[in-house]
């Protein structure tokens, strides 16, 4: 029997060591994707106080920008604001264009990443451009504590310079026929 119990821990020794405890796993529905969701609906319907609800106030947030240069929620709200502004619709794509996944790191961390077609038709042109937006957001509590989202913001610069290089349009009184 005295040689049994040193094999007996061996056993129980391996069971219990193998047995995976942690908490890394991925997965397509959560409440922190439907938060998510929530927040690019109040985006897309322009309803800031809504939008805001979705993160903590000392959020960082990093909208093509680098770990070192955050902004807080109202700067971000004002920089959106701004962008729409220059906009006579905006929407993203529909539902099978958009993919949202949940994963919960080594470290307990929750993160949502969503993937998007953002489509926009600008006012002064009247172009339309679609553009790819990826968003990864930290959530603690329900709450967005981080949010890095990125975009390719060429189609802004070229309407910026179209509206600059615009040739104003002529008419009767500032330019009569002669």
């Amino acid at each position: 029997m005295k040689n049994y119990i040193p094999f007996l821990f061996l056993i129980l020794f391996a069971f219990t060591s193998c047995n995976d405890n942690s908490k890394n796993y991925f997965t397509e529905e959560s409440p922190e994707i439907d938060v998510m969701r929530q927040m690019i609906k109040d985006y897309e319907n322009g309803n800031w106080v809504s939008y805001k609800s979705h993160y903590l106030e000392n959020a960082k947030i990093y909208h093509n920008r680098v770990n070192s240069d955050p902004r807080f929620i109202d700067e971000a709200i004002e920089d959106h604001k701004n962008k729409i502004n220059q906009m006579i619709s905006y929407e993203y794509s529909t539902t099978e264009n958009q993919t949202f996944e949940m994963i919960i790191d080594s470290k307990g961390t929750i993160w949502v990443s969503f993937w998007g077609v953002w489509t926009g038709t600008f006012a002064e042109s009247r172009n339309t451009s679609q553009i790819i937006v990826h968003i990864t957001s930290k959530f603690e509590n329900g709450k967005i504590v981080q949010e890095h989202m990125y975009w390719d913001t060429a189609p802004f610069v070229m309407e910026s310079i179209w509206v600059d290089n615009k040739v104003p349009e002529t008419s009767e009184e500032t330019n009569p026929v002669q």
